[in-house]
């Protein structure tokens, strides 16, 4: 019974853990500093990320209160509990950049920043910012 007991405590720990993902202090918020929501821009443009209440390390690096930038475009995340996604709807900044220049078709196109711990999964409360629609002319 004993032994139950404390496998079954066990696999709980263990389970909550490996899915419960990196923690982030709550105060932590991610935003997109520019180009602000309803903006008008033409192609390329920069994009510039900001974070409070965190710091930007790179992908790999194993610190706390860190993470590297994701940025989401025109898509929404599937999963804040499994690694981003690589790929044109979802650029990974992986070395610490804090800012990009992309370069999208005319029309509305949506931009969020998601931060990824150190395996490029969101943190344990996620923090990212709030979409924006932008145009590009």
């Amino acid at each position: 019974m004993i032994k139950s007991i404390l496998f079954a405590g066990a696999t709980l720990l263990l389970s909550s853990s490996v899915f419960a993902g990196t923690s982030s202090p709550p105060n932590a918020k991610a935003y997109i500093i520019s180009p602000a929501n309803g903006e008008v821009v033409s192609s390329p443009f920069k994009v510039k990320f900001g974070l409070h209440g965190m710091g930007v390390a790179p992908a790999g690096v194993d610190k706390a209160n860190t993470g590297h930038h994701h940025l989401i475009i025109n898509t929404q995340l599937s999963s804040f509990t499994r690694a981003i996604p690589n790929d044109k709807n979802h650029k990974h900044f992986g070395g610490g950049q804090t800012e990009t220049t992309l370069e999208l078709p005319p029309g509305d196109h949506t931009l969020q920043l998601v931060l990824g711990d150190k395996k490029h999964v969101p943190h344990n409360k996620p923090v990212a910012s709030e979409v924006i629609t932008i145009t590009v002319k």
